[in-house]
């Protein structure tokens, strides 16, 4: 992280998901029902999300199969869950 991201880590967060979901800021805010102007302010550092605007946030992850810390707006890495093997069994093929 540089000297940017420590000043404005939720700022450094926003615009990380938002370009993880491959969105610029103009989908991202009609994503969220925002101005494209919120989005920037965000970013850089001039305000933060509200709880409504976090919830969004939150959901758009959910929706995008990403899992967004909803404190922080940080994407959590999920561990890969094992996949049930079949495998020969006195109960079937």
């Amino acid at each position: 992280m540089d000297e940017t991201t420590n000043q404005n880590p939720q700022g450094y967060l926003v615009r990380t998901l938002r370009q993880r979901l491959a969105m610029t800021q103009e989908e991202f805010a009609h994503c969220l029902g925002i101005t494209v102007s919120t989005v920037n302010r965000w970013e850089n550092g001039h305000s933060s999300p509200s709880k409504l605007a976090r919830a969004s946030i939150v959901a758009l992850g959910e929706k995008n199969k990403l899992r967004v810390d909803a404190f922080t707006l940080a994407v959590v890495e999920v561990e890969a869950q094992p996949q049930y093997v079949a495998t020969n069994s006195a109960y079937g093929a």
